[in-house]
């Protein structure tokens, strides 16, 4: 047959042929590819159930196909989406489905990028949890106390079991530098971890509450007691039966919160090892960190020291004599001759 003749130079030119129209076609109509992110839809969620994306809340979808259709494309012409009709609690995996115009089908691929998404279903619960108000920074006015008290007082956290458990306190954080007067804001708490890291997946209501700020002039002096530290008591047999210390009390100068924690001041250790009679000690007081003393520097302390009477050792009596039982004396006979008895 003739149509043999040739054969490898026809099946050549073919190729040829039809590989120029393929180049052809690329250079007016390209192939080309488009990347959208969109949000992921749960359908069919469970009530009272809190679901949570591992892979991420929004799906990057991939349309490819001629260069002029995907310019045509829109990302709001693009749905993704999970059914969540077969889900069971704790992790899925689940498909991620792309809903698109019908006539994308026919010249376009539409795949996302990741198929399948890791889906936590689990029980949702809710807690009530105080508000605790963290103030940092010196206001402006001194000698002044600060207090913040939150309106309400107390917030409902919901959301998934594993996270309203990982609550562990929902606190106010304010910055005082600078403050110069009493101040009313509207703040959103936050909800924080043992370890102090916010806990974000969970609601808050209300998600925000009034913290009333106050500054309350306070006294930068106070008295208060002197207590005499003493020391190594006397040996035996001498021991202490009665001190007393003057000052009495003692003014001390510093902070308002300073001094809100010191109710007693000590002198400096007092050894009364080797006293053996009455003495009169001075001793300087020691003053807190943080504060001075103002109207005295040391103390006077007295004390009165008393010998413990030593018993006397006990001596052995001599056994007593027994008394010697009186002798009998005989009867005398009747001079006449008689006999005592009756007859």
């Amino acid at each position: 047959m003739r149509w043999r003749e040739n054969l490898l130079e026809k099946i050549g030119a073919l190729a040829t042929a039809i590989l120029l129209t393929l180049y052809v076609q690329s250079q007016l109509h390209p192939i080309v590819e488009r990347v959208y992110e969109i949000p992921i839809e749960l359908l069919n969620t469970p009530p009272n159930y809190e679901v949570r994306l591992e892979t991420g809340s929004r799906a990057r979808i991939i349309v490819r196909g001629v260069k002029e259709w995907v310019e045509q494309t829109r990302a709001d012409q693009l749905r993704a989406y999970i059914n969540l009709e077969e889900a069971k609690t704790g992790e899925n995996r689940l498909p991620v489905r792309v809903e698109y115009p019908p006539e994308w089908g026919e010249r376009l691929i539409i795949q996302p990028e990741r198929p399948v998404a890791r889906v936590v279903v689990e029980p949702r619960i809710s807690r009530q949890f105080p508000v605790r108000v963290s103030l940092t920074g010196t206001p402006e006015l001194q000698e002044v106390l600060a207090e913040a008290i939150p309106e309400p007082s107390s917030v409902r956290i919901s959301g998934a079991a594993s996270q309203v458990r990982r609550v562990r306190v929902v606190q106010v954080s304010f910055d005082m530098t600078g403050l110069a007067g009493d101040l009313e804001l509207e703040t959103a708490p936050t909800p924080v971890d043992e370890h102090g890291n916010p806990v974000l997946n969970v609601q808050m209501i209300p998600p925000e509450v009034r913290l009333k700020v106050r500054l309350i002039p306070q006294p930068t002096t106070k008295t208060v007691p002197v207590s005499p530290r003493l020391e190594d008591l006397p040996e035996f047999p001498y021991r202490v039966i009665w001190f007393s210390v003057e000052p009495v009390t003692v003014q001390l100068r510093g902070s308002p919160s300073r001094l809100a924690q010191i109710n007693v001041i000590e002198t400096a250790p007092i050894s009364l090892r080797s006293l053996t009679r009455d003495a009169e000690i001075r001793v300087p007081l020691r003053a807190p960190t943080g504060v001075q003393l103002v109207n005295a520097k040391e103390a006077v302390v007295r004390v009165r020291i008393q010998k413990e009477a030593q018993p006397e050792p006990t001596r052995s009596r001599p056994a007593e004599e027994k008394p010697t039982p009186p002798t009998e004396k005989p009867k005398e006979e009747p001079k006449d001759g008689s006999s005592i008895h009756g007859g």
